[in-house]
């Protein structure tokens, strides 16, 4: 077989074909993935994913299933992508919070996305409309577009951080949906044609499912089926203008039927633009820079021009600044260059429309942010078409000279070389969220959100001076998504102050916090717990928990803070029902439990008190608290003996420990959210129990002592 010779691969059959083509994408997709099994959590991954309790999957029960269809962070009502939550709830279920199944799930994706894309241009290359030009080197021009595009550095944004599943996975429906249709529309029996149409609909709406910007795949097999099925023609527009109104038609539909079920409205999803720092019309123009920078960054994807966060200047007008009005003439030029060209090639026309068309979604005037690359995992799938076409022809067109044609083929194998090593370096920047931050602050050093997520690194580490360093550097930067996000930089500067005791000043940052975002999330319970840590103001520290509660209603923590604010401010009864509201939310949260057994003990009800306290106990058998109530409990009771067992286990317990500073810490002044155990009930019992073992150990050592003279 000739290496260069037209046609020469069809003396292959097409099994062996398909069979090394399949081989080959999954051992280079494996080898440039490969550093990415134990790569951590980064970011969005965790609010989504790790600390998402509707994902949690312990048991596959209809019911379990279906919370997961309701994922959404602060918004549990909400239809939430449920095809992709689904995935990572299983993923829980089958290998909880550890990184390697949802890497694996991921790349998995990937490999399916690329085998379908491989499939889907292979065989559109040989439709009847175009199989004269394309089909003898059709193998070629599917293996090396496939190639091309799996291994893109630009890529690991949808592949090695987890939560982009979501895109991914609907990357790889929607291709799955084009093959299928492509099947659907070249096969002869009807009943094929049934069950592949059907076929076609279900990973259309499964892709949807998984993210909402696959909304766009009918426009885009109308569009395929115009342009490569049917052909371009007076008699075949005339045909599709009935067709593009049923596809704008169930396209609407779609929409209409999501946002039914999510809730919401177009007036809601638009309000979020009264946080963006850019209006619509401003997003509309900066998206045209974008969408240059996007084809910039698939041409030539260093892993030194990647990143999670870029910065670029927002466009107040056609020149301000002045490469938006080049920006969108170019992006015209482009469709005008594939309108023209549509009947003479019609399938570099498709894969320019089809680039275009699968940015609508998130590059118009959706109030989302700015730019993510992994927005092009869709869009760039057909990118690499043309550019293997290209590549073909050169061989082609040197078919007299073999030494430049021996050029071509090795500088093809030096850019998949070169751009499988640029993804798989670029994946070492997620190998945890210190490096992945440090790399993004390196390369866009005035932008805000990695500084900030680099100080929040530290601080989850207790590397507390560092992360103080970072979060006021961050504040003196530029914040490009929303007009409040530097309110959470304000909020933990206020909790690490908070924590080190410095009250004045995390009352000050959380003010401040407050200013940019009066609902941020915690920041009035957490000022409420300073003034009762502070003063014995009871009305400022109810006011403040109930504004957090006016701003999420389903907040445990302020629930429960109320709760035991009323219990101390004498309104028991009305407390105990806030503490339970917390328990609905929380059954099995420490803290609150100990405030209801409290509240129990201040209203008499001591069995009850006792049954709250030994859920605790059930939890965490070593819980100091909970033993000293039960204690109490005992002695108020009358139960002289359980208390006398409950004491002696107590002191074994600290035995090793100072009891004198344990008891300073019982016996502090309390604030107005705080509770302890009667200690004058207990400390006489403590005491005896105490002294009684110390007495019972040198006992032991004297009579070891004398055995041992002896």
């Amino acid at each position: 077989m000739e290496l260069f010779h037209p046609g020469s691969e069809t003396h292959l059959s097409a099994c062996r074909r398909n069979v090394f083509a399949i081989i080959t994408i999954f051992i280079v997709i494996l080898t440039i993935y490969s550093n990415t099994f134990h790569a951590s959590w980064h970011f969005d991954d965790e609010p989504n994913i790790r600390y998402n309790p509707p994902l949690h999957l312990t048991e596959l029960s209809w019911q379990n299933v279906k919370k997961t269809f309701y994922a959404k962070q602060f918004e549990p009502n909400q239809l939430y992508r449920p095809a992709a939550c689904l995935s990572f709830a299983l993923n829980y279920y089958f290998g909880g919070d550890g990184v390697f199944g949802y890497h694996l799930v991921n790349i998995a994706i990937h490999f399916l996305a690329a085998m379908f894309l491989f499939l889907f241009v292979y065989h559109t290359l040989n439709l009847p409309l175009i199989s004269a030009r394309y089909g003898p080197n059709s193998y070629f021009i599917a293996l090396l577009s496939t190639v091309l595009w799996a291994i893109n550095p630009i890529q690991t944004q949808a592949i090695t951080y987890i939560v982009q599943r979501m895109a991914s996975m609907a990357g790889m429906f929607s291709i799955i949906s084009m093959y299928l249709y492509l099947k659907a529309r070249t096969a002869i029996k009807n009943s094929s044609k049934a069950i592949l149409f059907s076929s076609t609909a279900l990973f259309i709406i499964l892709a949807f499912l998984s993210k909402e910007n696959a909304i766009m795949m009918p426009a885009c097999l109308f569009l395929f089926d115009f342009l490569l099925i049917q052909g371009v023609s007076e008699h075949s527009v005339k045909k599709n203008l009935k067709i593009l109104l049923v596809v704008a038609a169930i396209t609407l539909g779609m929409v209409v039927i999501f946002l039914a079920f999510s809730e919401m409205t177009f007036s809601s999803l638009f309000s979020l633009y009264s946080k963006r720092p850019f209006t619509p019309w401003e997003r509309l123009l900066t998206q045209s820079r974008v969408l240059i920078l996007y084809i910039g960054l698939i041409l030539y994807p260093m892993s030194t021009r990647l990143s999670l966060n870029h910065d670029i200047a927002i466009s107040h007008s056609l020149f301000n600044p002045p490469t938006t009005m080049l920006a969108i003439v170019l992006i015209i030029g482009m469709l005008f260059g594939a309108i023209y060209l549509s009947r003479r090639y019609p399938l570099i026309s498709f894969c320019v429309f089809f680039f275009f068309l699968n940015h609508i979604p998130e590059s118009t005037i959706l109030p989302l942010e700015l730019i993510y690359e992994h927005r092009n995992y869709i869009p760039s799938m057909l990118f690499f078409v043309p550019i293997a076409i290209g590549l073909l022809k050169a061989i082609s067109y040197f078919s007299y000279k073999r030494s430049m044609q021996t050029i071509i083929a090795v500088s093809i194998v030096l850019i998949i070389i070169g751009e499988g090593h640029a993804t798989f370096m670029r994946n070492f920047s997620w190998k945890n969220e210190e490096s992945l931050w440090i790399d993004n602050v390196d390369k866009y050093p005035t932008l805000f959100r990695p500084q900030h997520n680099l100080a929040k690194y530290y601080q989850d580490r207790n590397e507390i001076d560092k992360a103080v360093r970072e979060y006021e550097k961050a504040l003196t930067l530029r914040a490009i998504n929303t007009t409040d996000e530097k309110a959470i930089t304000y909020f933990n500067l206020g909790f690490i102050h908070f924590q080190r005791k410095e009250f004045e000043k995390a009352k000050e940052y959380y003010l401040r916090a407050m200013e940019l975002d009066p609902c941020l999330p915690g920041v009035h319970n957490n000022l409420a717990v300073i003034l009762a840590a502070t003063g014995k103001d009871f009305d400022r520290v109810h006011d403040e928990l109930k504004k957090a509660l006016s701003c999420n209603p389903s907040s445990m923590r302020a629930h429960s803070n109320i709760g035991i604010l009323l219990v101390n401010w004498g309104k028991i009864d009305a407390g105990i029902a806030e503490i339970k509201k917390a328990l609905e939310i929380a059954p099995h949260n420490i803290p609150t439990l100990e405030r209801l057994g409290y509240a129990y003990v201040k209203k008499g009800l001591l069995g009850l008190a006792s049954i709250s306290f030994k859920k605790i106990l059930a939890h965490e058998p070593k819980n100091l608290r909970a033993l000293l109530y039960l204690i109490q409990i005992y002695a108020l009771s009358g139960h002289e003996d359980k208390a006398e067992r409950t004491l002696i286990y107590f002191v074994d317990l600290i035995q090793d420990r100072n009891l004198i500073p344990l008891v300073h810490d019982l016996l502090a002044e309390t604030s107005l959210l705080q509770t302890s155990p009667d200690m004058n009930n207990i400390l006489p019992l403590l005491f005896n129990a105490y002294l009684e073992k110390e007495t019972a150990i040198k006992k032991n050592i004297e009579f070891l002592g004398d055995r041992t003279k002896r």
